[in-house]
């Protein structure tokens, strides 16, 4: 089986002046318009040696599960540390009998905290954030998947010309089994991680800030989950 997934998201963060137990209050908002492209086959040994092979392969391009959260954030120097909660919203296509779908449907909520240590003297970037998925059932199918432990990391280094270079990750861990009347293959907890490097550009376009960056992760050491190569890129500014 191949698999091609191209994402186009909108994200919005808008962060108030309210503070709750010294924190500032955030809010964020993800709208993704997804790409997916899936081929599958089999091949069989016949009578008399005859091979046979059969495929399939089916696209879609619509709206995917969009994400809706809010985040406590802190700081006290060169340390910061941030807390949020978010909530996963089925509106991507889904199809119980499609090969090729853009949303899961299925609502999810994900806790996560972060700390970020930024040296305001050396540029020396250190971040990394622990969370987990809690997934409701899908409707369709009757099937719940698994919650979800997922750890984030990167090491940056900010050069003066606002560039900045590093190496990041994530690793991935389904911790309960899934479940549900339409489950009919078992626990099935899957597994992932993924390493590469990080490239980031900050800049000033007049009197705008624009940042730009780029990240590879290749994954490996993959159980039960589609296996490849992440690579994002992302346009931000502050308005």
């Amino acid at each position: 089986m191949t698999y091609n997934f191209l994402v186009d998201a909108a994200t919005v963060a808008w962060f108030t002046d309210t503070k709750i137990l010294g924190a500032t209050l955030g809010f964020a908002a993800v709208v993704p318009f997804a790409g997916e492209r899936t081929t599958a086959g089999v091949s069989f040994n016949g009578p008399m040696g005859a091979n046979r092979t059969f495929g399939r392969t089916e696209s879609v391009d619509a709206l995917g599960d969009s994400a809706f959260s809010a985040s406590l954030g802190w700081e006290a120097g060169e340390h910061h540390w941030n807390l949020t909660l978010t909530g996963f919203a089925p509106t991507g296509f889904y199809s119980s009998t499609a090969l090729a779908f853009t949303g899961l449907n299925r609502p999810a909520i994900d806790i996560k905290g972060g700390y970020t240590f930024l040296g305001l003297q050396t540029g020396t970037e250190v971040s990394a954030a622990l969370g987990m998925t809690f997934n409701l059932i899908n409707t369709a199918t009757d099937y719940r998947s698994g919650d979800e432990l997922h750890f984030e990391w990167a090491l940056n280094q900010h050069f003066p010309n606002g560039l900045a270079a590093g190496v990041g990750g994530y690793f991935y861990q389904q911790v309960t089994n899934d479940g549900g009347s339409g489950d009919r293959i078992g626990p099935f907890r899957g597994r992932d991680v993924a390493a590469g490097p990080l490239l980031v550009y900050t800049f000033k376009s007049e009197t705008q800030e624009v940042t730009v960056s780029g990240r590879w992760f290749h994954e490996f050491d993959v159980r039960r989950r589609v296996q490849g190569d992440s690579i994002f890129a992302s346009l931000s500014f502050p308005l």
